[in-house]
């Protein structure tokens, strides 16, 4: 293996004695072709791929609220740190003799070659797991041999040095990412000092919410459930309800700027200042020098230097507290860096492709926090997706230090946005994993009724956390002494469909609709105290222009939204609702007919809030079979088998850790004969029934013996939980449960 890695001839003199300065060069040579190999070898294994993808997804890096600066550093750090480390391990290897040295650089080089070998296998072959590895092997071996044995081969690897450089540069200049990089073009130009001077004084406060439909929030007679949702209820009798608000397109990358600029969508761009610079964050903090708190997870809309606190809001932490500072910045995305790349060189496809844009990605591995208060409610809020910490927000809002002190309190968070993992108590509770596939593929509905009408079912569940989100909201201004100055606006960027078959939010249909466009918003006025319906014709575009007609702002560029201050303005005269697929692409829908669908609600259609805390669980056909004990009820012969996801939580349930195992999910088995096809599955716990499902298929084509129930925390004690599974079969008109066995 001699000449391995030696970059220059031998440096001994005619004479015949090594200079020091011969060997310094002999050594330094010696290192510098060594870590070039390793640089270009790990430029195609680790920097192209990962560069690739970051650089097609730049929401990656957005939701991560990373700046120039974290951008470039983690180019530099995917092109750099690789190499480096894997020349540092020869290094050290050295320490025991040069040929160990040499071996040590073989294996590094094949290990990359094999590792080359299985990335491009897997993106232009169908082989996976054990294959995939072997023929990744098959080349590091092949590759390392014609590396010692082949001077041509470790020549045409010196061709190649350059190749990392090229990648990196092709990031950060011509990568969609790269328009994180460039500085934000001129804005509108500002309003005169004079006009600065005759702004309201007082605090702006919004919540933004995300995914969240109006007709969630509604009983059958158009009224906000307050059995269910009090805080939004009670917020309704103290502002302006704008019952006929609607969203302007289903993304939220596109719905934020147009809420925030009062535009409607026309061009795919980034949600970010460089792309949107007129805008209300930018109005507010440079044109009339409010002190802003703003904190996007979705967005960059407002410029780090407006809004220092954009950037620190990132982060899972509870409400109850910890650490809030790690979910972004340059350690967010190099930690999230690294799950990319290890998706990229597994052996198996991994759920959600790595190579695809990571933009809207609705996996959330955060949790809430442990604890629980003294009433049993746990603190929650964290991990809403890409990092917003709403107990930091709170913490932000703080008495004004004198009247006429003017700020911006704005939060964006991604409630009751999927995923579905939070109860009405506050816990949470693990997602369970049905079928071979997800219920939803790009974007849309499977056909099976009941797995989409139970995401339904979790949605409202979550929703009210939304709900109490806003009752802390309310109560952390009251205690600041700033809820009566304050022009506080409640709102979503746009609402979500559960129908079978049918697009979630991004194709908008007329069976749909309804579900999508419209959205809660409630504008309660600077001494506002009693509460006002209008219906007025709101799209989300007339935002700005309304809350600068309160505020007593100018704002100097062209709007297409138009101010509703003045609710009986006849601001805008047609009644029907525009609405974006994408930008550029408008549809329009009825207005009245529509809204007549959303007023008839779905809370005390879908489940029994008169029943209280049950009634959320009292859902689907077999609803009256909730709440009522397993001996009360007629029993049935046995019917056979069923595999239950995470069987063995309901032995170790710990309610005062803020997580309990309240979605039952799993397969019939083995079944006895002359069971009718897809029978309802009921799911009781500690001799009470939680919860009924059907049976369903699942997305990868199996028989329709999948089930999935919610079953109420409040049922569950600390320790060994009995879970019992049933058929119910209801032959003969009677209502019998036949045992399952359940298997974990």
């Amino acid at each position: 293996m001699e000449g391995l890695t030696a970059g220059s001839s031998d440096p001994t003199p005619a004479g015949g004695r090594k200079t020091r300065w011969g060997s310094v060069r002999t050594i330094a040579g010696r290192e510098l072709w060594a870590f070039l190999d390793l640089l270009a070898l790990a430029g195609f294994v680790v920097a192209q791929p990962l560069l690739d993808v970051l650089g097609k997804s730049p929401d990656f890096l957005l939701f991560r609220q990373a700046d120039a600066h974290d951008i470039v550093a983690l180019a530099m750090a995917i092109t750099l740190l690789p190499p480096l480390a894997l020349w540092a391990l020869e290094v050290v290897v050295g320490v025991a003799g040069r040929r160990p040295r040499q071996a040590a650089h073989v294996v590094l080089v094949a290990g990359l070659l094999g590792l080359l070998g299985l990335e491009a296998t897997k993106k232009l072959t169908p082989l996976r797991g054990p294959v995939l590895a072997l023929a990744g092997a098959a080349v590091a071996v092949a590759g390392g041999l014609l590396y010692v044995r082949l001077p041509a081969v470790r020549l045409w690897l010196r061709f190649l040095y350059p190749a990392p450089i090229v990648f990196l540069l092709a990031f950060l200049l011509l990568s969609p990412a790269a328009e994180l990089l460039r500085p934000p073009p001129v804005a509108a130009a500002t309003p005169p000092v004079t006009a600065a001077r005759t702004v309201r004084a007082g605090p702006i406060v919004m919540l933004l919410m995300d995914e969240f439909p109006l007709k969630t929030l509604l009983d059958h007679r158009g009224r906000i459930d307050q059995r269910l949702y009090p805080n939004l209820a009670k917020l309704a009798t103290a502002s302006s309800w704008y019952r006929n608000a609607t969203a302007t397109i289903g993304m939220t990358g596109w719905a934020l700027p147009s809420l925030l600029t009062g535009r409607y969508p026309t061009e795919n761009r980034l949600p970010i200042a460089s792309q949107f610079p007129d805008n209300l964050f930018t109005l507010l903090g440079n044109s009339y020098h409010y002190k802003m708190h703003v904190f996007e997870g979705m967005s960059q809309l407002c410029p780090p230097a407006t809004c220092p606190d954009a950037k620190r809001s990132s982060g899972g932490a509870a409400l109850g507290g910890g650490d809030a500072g790690s979910g972004g910045g340059l350690r967010g995305v190099l930690r999230d860096s690294a799950t990319v790349f290890s998706q990229i060189v597994s052996t198996r496809d991994a759920d959600q492709d790595p190579t695809a844009t990571l933009e809207e990605a609705t996996v959330d591995a955060a949790g809430p926090d442990a604890a629980a208060d003294p009433q049993g409610r746990a603190q929650i809020v964290r991990g809403y997706k890409r990092g917003v910490n709403f107990q930091r927000f709170l913490t932000a809002i703080r008495p004004a230090r004198h009247p006429e002190q003017r700020a911006m309190y704005f939060v964006h968070v991604l409630m009751p946005h999927q995923p579905w993992h939070y109860l009405p108590s506050g816990a949470r509770y693990p997602e369970r994993t049905l079928g071979e596939g997800r219920f939803s593929k790009a974007g849309r509905w499977v056909q099976e009724p009941w797995p989409v009408q139970t995401i339904h079912q979790r949605h409202m569940l979550q929703a009210a956390v939304a709900d109490r989100m806003v009752g802390d909201l309310v109560e952390q201004l009251r205690r600041a002494g700033l809820y009566d100055r304050s022009l506080l606006i409640v709102t979503a960027d746009h609402g979500m469909a559960f129908t079978p078959g049918e697009s979630g939010r991004a194709s908008v249909s007329d069976a749909t609709a309804p579900d999508v466009l419209w959205v809660p918003l409630f504008i309660k006025r600077p001494g506002q105290r009693r509460g006002a319906v209008n219906d007025v014709n709101w799209e989300h575009v007339d935002l700005v222009p309304t809350i600068a007609d309160i505020e007593g702002l100018r704002v100097p560029w062209k709007l297409d939204g138009v101010s509703w201050a003045d609710p009986k303005a006849r601001a805008r005269e047609r009644t029907e609702k525009w609405f974006d697929s994408r930008p550029g692409l408008r549809h329009t829908f009825a207005g009245p007919a529509n809204q007549a669908i959303v007023l008839r609600g779905t809370t005390d259609t879908l489940l029994r809030p008169q029943d209280g805390y049950l009634g959320w669980f009292e859902f689907g056909p077999y609803a009256d079979l909730v709440g009522r004990k397993v001996a009360d009820l007629e029993p049935g012969p046995p019917a056979g088998t069923a595999k239950v996801v995470g069987l063995d939580e309901y032995r170790h349930v710990d309610p005062a850790s803020g997580t309990v195992p309240a979605q039952v999910g799993g397969r019939l088995t083995k079944l006895a004969a002359g069971v009718p096809a897809r029978p309802p599955v009921v799911a009781a716990i500690n001799g009470v029934v939680g919860g009924v499902s059907e049976t369903f298929a699942s997305p990868g084509g199996t028989p329709p013996t999948w089930f999935t129930a919610m079953i109420p925390d409040s049922l569950m004690h600390k320790g060994d939980n009995h879970l019992q599974l049933f058929l119910l079969d209801s032959a003969g008109g009677g209502q019998r449960l036949r045992p399952l066995t359940p298997t974990g």
